[in-house]
């Protein structure tokens, strides 16, 4: 099967993805709902639609316990079930969605994404990261090192967005919010602490910006008044969980698209969907059974 620089690429960190033991154990709980939502026919409607139902199918393998092992194998979980849905939208666009891992992550988004307090380098805590590669429809092979030049030279055609996920809601609304401060701010000044390294920074891409992706776990109700809510609501690349759209309080997964890449399918996500699943019927059964 041909494909292009950027579905190759994509192709590479998802099956890498399908190796990690927590997504893969509760891939075996997930399976059944997704298929069951997607219907015997599954259509580029029912698949966009999918993103409305995320959180009630990742708690259908949710665990009772609270330990810390639990908590963090939830987190990869739900990041990996985000990435997986993202991933299966961008199919045939030049936009991946990449977990930041060394083989995967270029270090042209690395350089942008460190920040140095004192000399001494950090980074946000992105789950994963959205990228528009420049040219990434042309066929060809593509790795780490390939994707990295690509974006090296053509820094200025590409976007960027790092999107956090979290299970829990209360207990982490304010990391997005500050991170989004520092890459977005225009007039960053703190002694001793710089943004950004080797010539790169977040304002080097044509857009950058920070999202947030939750279940939530959290127990309690969320107003647009809810402290989570207001730390979250001026995210610039948004905030978002696995339910319809609620005004005021968090946008469906399925809004992520036209937010941060609107003119990455030239016309209707759905339709994008269906030509995807028409030219290509084996790539759905690729995702569904993360035959990758």
């Amino acid at each position: 099967m041909s494909v292009s620089i950027a579905d190759g690429f994509r192709l590479l960190m998802l099956r890498h993805l399908a190796g990690i033991s927590s997504f893969a154990a509760s891939w075996r709980h997930w399976s059944p709902p997704i298929s069951a939502a997607l219907g015997s026919r599954p259509s580029g409607s029912s698949v966009f639609a999918l993103g409305d139902q995320l959180s009630s199918i990742f708690r259908t393998n949710s665990v009772g316990a609270r330990s810390n092992a639990a908590v963090s194998q939830g987190g990869t979980a739900w990041e990996g079930l985000i990435c997986w849905y993202l991933n299966l939208i961008f199919w045939g666009s030049d936009t991946v969605v990449i977990r930041p891992h060394s083989k995967f992550l270029p270090s042209v988004i690395k350089d942008a994404l460190s920040v140095s307090i004192q000399n001494v380098s950090t980074n946000t805590e992105s789950d994963l990261v959205a990228v528009s590669i420049p040219n990434g429809l042309m066929p060809g092979n593509a790795n780490v090192s390939v994707i990295d030049q690509i974006l090296r030279s053509n820094v200025r055609l590409a976007s960027v967005c790092v999107i956090q996920c979290k299970t829990n809601w209360n207990d982490n609304s304010q990391i997005p919010m500050l991170w989004d401060l520092i890459y977005n701010s225009t007039n960053f000044r703190v002694p001793g602490v710089s943004v950004g390294r080797n010539g790169m920074s977040p304002a080097s891409f044509k857009r950058f910006a920070y999202a947030f992706v939750t279940v939530p776990t959290s127990r309690g109700s969320f107003s647009p008044s809810s402290l989570p809510v207001l730390r979250v609501r001026g995210l610039t690349g948004g905030n978002y969980w696995g339910h319809g759209t609620r005004v005021g309080v968090a946008k469906s997964i399925n809004e992520f698209f036209t937010t941060n890449f609107p003119t990455t399918f030239g016309g209707s996500i759905q339709t994008h969907i269906q030509n995807s699943i028409i030219s290509s019927p084996v790539i759905l059964n690729k995702f569904l059974t993360l035959s990758f």
